[in-house]
């Protein structure tokens, strides 16, 4: 059951941060600080909590923990979530890197702060969405839902991209956007009408 609050923590702590904007600078900063530090706090529960191995009894690779719910069952598409050795360590790893971005930023943002932290949690949550989905329309949800933040953070506050001319900016949209429409394309390719939507891709390692 801590899987789906990975996701959860981060989406409605950002937008608690935009709300809070008109209380303070840095009310907002201290919102998403903690934020990620629960976030980072339950990985490390995961991780503490052991059982993750390179080899199963079974010889058969398992989930060490999984969450699953119908969402939209007409199409087969659920909202699952399960986490491996691999995916564990690249949720710790996010947390710890979303903890040290809210740092870094912490005297670097002088305006927008709540919108600015608002856009840096949901792009982490949609991260953390991609490493723990197991359902394939899941996985692009969370691939493609990160480039609106994304977008948002890099006009206001990136490098000379805020005007929209700059090429390196439309570069690393369409960069972004184009893993998930081709592995969208190649996932669908099984004929008119099937398309997949559970993906096997399970990773022990021995932590």
């Amino acid at each position: 059951m801590l899987l789906p609050w990975l996701i959860i923590i981060p989406f409605v702590g950002g937008l608690i941060c935009w709300l809070t904007e008109r209380l303070g600078a840095k009310v907002p900063r201290w919102i998403a600080l903690i934020t990620m530090g629960l976030t980072l706090a339950l990985s490390l529960q995961l991780w503490l909590q052991g059982g993750y191995s390179l080899t199963q009894a079974a010889g058969i690779p398992q989930w060490q923990s999984s969450f699953s719910v119908p969402w939209i069952p007409r199409f087969g598409i659920s909202f699952h979530l399960a986490i491996d050795g691999l995916s564990l360590l690249m949720v710790v790893l996010t947390g710890l890197l979303g903890l040290m971005a809210v740092l870094c930023s912490w005297n670097e943002i002088s305006k927008y702060q709540g919108f600015f932290h608002l856009n840096l949690m949901w792009i982490l949550g949609g991260v953390i969405g991609v490493f723990l989905s197991i359902d394939l329309f899941l996985f692009f949800f969370f691939w493609e839902m990160m480039l609106v933040p994304m977008y948002f953070l890099i006009a206001l506050w990136g490098h000379k991209a805020s005007d929209g001319k700059n090429p390196y900016f439309r570069r690393d949209q369409i960069l972004h956007l184009h893993p998930g429409l081709r592995s969208g394309d190649a996932d669908c390719d099984s004929g008119p009408g099937v398309c997949p939507l559970q993906c096997d891709w399970r990773l022990d390692i021995q932590l």
